[in-house]
């Protein structure tokens, strides 16, 4: 209780800090602005737009943008995967964007400390009006946008679709066919697939099933311990990388148990991309799925070979430690940058002013009578086919927004056909139930200091070559004997150094960075 409400009264005084002044423009940036000046607004690039609508830098949705704030917007379109070198290179030549929208805090960090970005507490202060209010109204955003004492960005709070991420599914038929119940512990889940192995569930009469196919694992497994690859704050308030607690040691011997007892794909290192373990699931050869809450994708496939198919979701499994919910992203959506030589910052604010108050609804859902109606409360795709085409590309501008969604909502936006009913409804429950449990994240991100970045280039690849090592070496390679080694690995590499940095950074930064509960 005691840590409970110290985390309530650090998050009031980051509240105060946050809007009294300590939010200067200390690194280069100046509060004059040159409204007249062009802004630049880095969008990814997923190769998403059609010919027929242009480019991502000039096509219907940017002229929209254009006319609608009155404003000399130009974007910069870089591609998805390949972002923080594009950005690097821009930086460093002088010709980055000045809005810098990134879904990676642990990004936005890393040009932080490099000091290509500047605070915009003040310019949040002196120049907006509705984001001003809804970050004065939803305070618990700060830790997640507060770097060194100072906020580096704007965000707004994910809709609950996008802070639940993993999750497991299960084949309820193939439950209800051999007389099992739903597991609910991860001794219980073992079990199950056991069952599933050995005991026929699809009644062909051969011995062609698995137990599951694993995607994302080391995240879904990692939670299920408290032992993801995220910062703990261990009970003598020091500050822990995931896989070098305690708890990590279960984790792997957990995933060693499912690869020995062959309740996995043989095949799983090799298969890099996961396509192996998706076509076990779509034809009905495995009885459990760990990746994503959605996988409409996914269940679509395997109902179309086989329409008796009932993928339900899983709740979170329990394990000694308690019940972790499956990995959950923090509640900011993504995080709004400003380069630090930005010439129009009034100007970048009323565009991200006009951006949350309202031009976020056409870049998420079309026009209203031209790509959806409003039916029920919620907007209505008219024709899936035409909004793919002319509105799923636009998703990306909208930087800062408002969107809500309900689980009901998912159902009333699906297309009407049974099929698709049918997919919703199972998104719907998966989303009840991976919302319903928390996830345990005790600061908003990541250490940010350069000396994480390092060690941690070194590290996890050795991390992951020892991890494997456990998984499918056999008897001689234990979990214990892992752990030991992960230990020794990030000695070897300073890590006892790195330790002592993490928890410094952490004393001078906890005001801003515990997250209340």
């Amino acid at each position: 209780m005691f840590r409970k409400a110290l985390k309530g009264i650090c998050l009031m005084l980051a509240v105060l800090i946050s809007f009294s002044g300590c939010t200067g423009n200390k690194s280069g940036g100046s509060n004059s602005s040159d409204e007249s000046a062009e802004i630049s607004v880095m969008v990814y690039d997923r190769g998403e737009v059609a010919a027929s609508e242009g480019t991502y830098d000039n096509n219907r949705w940017t002229e929209y943008i254009n006319k609608e704030t009155g404003l000399n917007i130009k974007y910069v379109p870089v591609p998805r995967n390949e972002v923080q070198q594009k950005l690097s290179t821009l930086f460093a030549a002088g010709d980055a964007p000045d809005i810098i929208p990134e879904f990676s805090s642990d990004l936005i960090a890393t040009f932080v400390n490099q000091g290509v970005l500047q605070p915009v507490g003040d310019y949040i202060e002196e120049y907006s009006t509705s984001y001003k209010k809804y970050l004065q109204e939803n305070p618990e955003l700060l830790p997640y946008i507060t770097y060194d004492n100072e906020i580096y960005a704007l965000a707004n709070k994910r809709p609950l679709d996008t802070i639940v991420n993993c999750g497991y599914w299960i084949r309820q038929d193939w439950l209800d066919a051999l007389g099992l119940e739903m597991p609910t512990s991860d001794e219980e889940l073992i079990e199950v697939a056991k069952q599933f192995r050995d005991r026929d569930p699809d009644g062909n009469g051969l011995d062609d099933t698995l137990g599951l196919s694993i995607m994302l694992w080391h995240e879904n497994l990692g939670t299920m311990y408290y032992a993801s690859t995220i910062w703990y704050v261990e009970d003598d308030g020091r500050l822990v990388y995931g896989n070098l607690v305690d708890r990590f040691v279960d984790s792997l011997a957990f995933f060693k148990t499912l690869y020995d007892e062959k309740l996995i794909d043989e095949e799983f290192i090799t298969d890099k991309n996961f396509q192996k373990q998706k076509q076990l699931w779509v034809t009905g050869k495995s009885g459990i799925l760990a990746n994503q809450w959605w996988t409409e994708g996914f269940n679509s496939e395997l109902l179309k070979n086989n329409p008796d198919a009932r993928p339900e979701p899983m709740e979170p499994i329990s394990t000694k430690y308690g019940r972790n919910a499956f990995y959950q992203e923090g509640i900011a959506e993504r995080y709004v940058a400003f380069n630090k030589d930005m010439k129009n910052p009034k100007g970048a604010i009323k565009f991200l002013d006009w951006m949350f108050d309202k031009g976020w609804h056409a870049l998420q859902y079309g026009f209203e009578g031209v790509h959806y109606n409003m039916e029920d409360g919620v907007p209505k795709t008219i024709d899936f086919d035409k909004f793919k085409t002319e509105v799923s590309y636009a998703r990306d501008y909208s930087i800062l927004n408002q969107r809500t969604i309900t689980p009901d909502e998912i159902v009333k936006m699906a297309a009407p056909d049974p099929v698709s009913q049918q997919l919703a409804e199972q998104k719907k429950k998966s989303l009840e139930v991976n919302s319903r449990f928390e996830f345990r994240r005790d600061i908003a991100y990541n250490p940010t200091i350069p000396e994480v970045s390092t060690i941690m280039s070194q590290y996890v690849p050795k991390r992951d070559e020892i991890r494997m090592k456990v998984v499918v070496g056999g008897e001689e390679f234990t979990p214990e004997w892992g752990m030991e080694q992960l230990r020794a690995e990030w000695a070897r590499m300073g890590g006892a150094e790195v330790d002592r940095l993490v928890n410094e950074w952490y004393k001078e930064n906890e005001q801003s960075l515990i997250i209340a509960k």
